[in-house]
């Protein structure tokens, strides 16, 4: 049970953290929903650091549960998630050598972190 309470936090905190460059991008005719998204994403933007930090270990003692309970499918498409992410966690030390270069890389590797989470997904719901 705890375990999936960890998945359904780890999604959630996922999802915060892939949506901030969405959410710079779209523009919202309704001036007063325009201000409330622009809230959301100065929040999310600058707590971007905590929140990865924060999926990474909520992601991490899921997979510990998941596979001490019996889990068996899922269990090696996650640990090649996770270890993408923290592979691109690692490789913000590089983000100071050249700031656009590193954003442009960021942002792909969060479209493959995208899709390595819904392969995950889907190979646990199958």
């Amino acid at each position: 049970m705890l375990e999936k309470i960890l998945s359904f936090t780890s999604l959630i905190t996922f999802l915060m953290l892939v949506s901030i460059y969405p959410m710079r991008k779209v523009k919202l005719k309704n001036i007063k929903f325009e201000r409330t998204k622009n809230k959301v994403y100065c929040s999310l933007k600058k707590n971007h650091n905590l929140l990865s930090v924060i999926f990474l270990i909520v992601s991490l003692i899921h997979g510990i549960l998941s596979i001490k309970s019996g889990a068996t499918s899922g269990t090696i498409s996650g640990k090649f998630a996770w270890m993408f992410i923290l592979l691109m966690s690692i490789l913000i030390v590089f983000r100071n050598l050249n700031k656009e270069k590193w954003a442009i890389v960021h942002r792909i590797m969060s479209v493959i972190a995208t899709v390595l989470i819904i392969i995950h997904i889907g190979v646990t719901l199958i």
